[in-house]
């Protein structure tokens, strides 16, 4: 990655950290954004955070978009979700378990990663999907590592890293697909559907 590609994701984390703090609108922020993908030098980047409040002293640009759990807490090893003809989601702020198995059966399950506490090191979902989805979503600079096998069906990993600290949690997706999907996407905190399908445009 070149360094104002660098530049652009630590601007866009800084942007969305500011209206993580009511600095800015959503219109502000999604028109910000544009600028950013639009930018061509490193001095224009800069000058779509000038003027902007000083932050949080414990906060800063470099602040990543995804949340951590604590050293030490107490974790889950193992969690299972069987979905069956009906539907399960997980949002806002939750923890996944070190190992989650995922099993949809004309079913889906949605797994919404923006706001959840991560563990340290890896955490795994194992999907097995037969006529059903399986969708994560999760926040840029989260590595994400995808081995996944489809018949008749979709293993979708159109996620993007952007900036992704090397000490940054991993999530490691596998499984199988029989007529049916997985996809894995990626969205910046709050961000719609729609915004992210504007960001993709501009990032294309």
């Amino acid at each position: 990655m070149s360094e104002l590609e660098l530049d652009r994701e630590r601007v866009i984390q800084t942007l969305c950290t500011h209206f993580a703090h009511d600095n800015l609108s959503t219109e502000e922020l999604e028109l910000r954004c544009e600028h950013a993908y639009k930018a061509g030098t490193s001095i224009e980047l800069r000058a779509l955070v000038a003027g902007l409040p000083a932050l949080p002293p414990e906060v800063s640009g470099d602040t990543p978009l995804y949340g951590v759990a604590p050293l030490g807490r107490p974790e889950t090893e193992e969690k299972r979700h069987v979905v069956i003809m009906s539907n399960v989601r997980k949002k806002g702020q939750w923890t996944p378990a070190r190992h989650t198995k995922v099993i949809a059966i004309m079913g889906a399950a949605k797994f919404d990663l923006r706001e959840a506490l991560l563990l340290h090191g890896e955490t795994h979902f194992d999907v097995s999907v037969v006529m059903g989805e399986v969708e994560l979503i999760v926040p840029p600079g989260l590595r994400v590592e995808c081995d996944g096998n489809a018949l008749m069906g979709e293993f979708d990993d159109s996620h993007s890293e952007g900036f992704a600290a090397p000490d940054a949690p991993v999530v490691r997706v596998t499984g199988s697909v029989l007529m049916g999907a997985v996809r894995i996407k990626t969205r910046l905190p709050g961000e719609s559907s729609l915004e992210a399908w504007r960001r993709r445009r501009l990032e294309a």
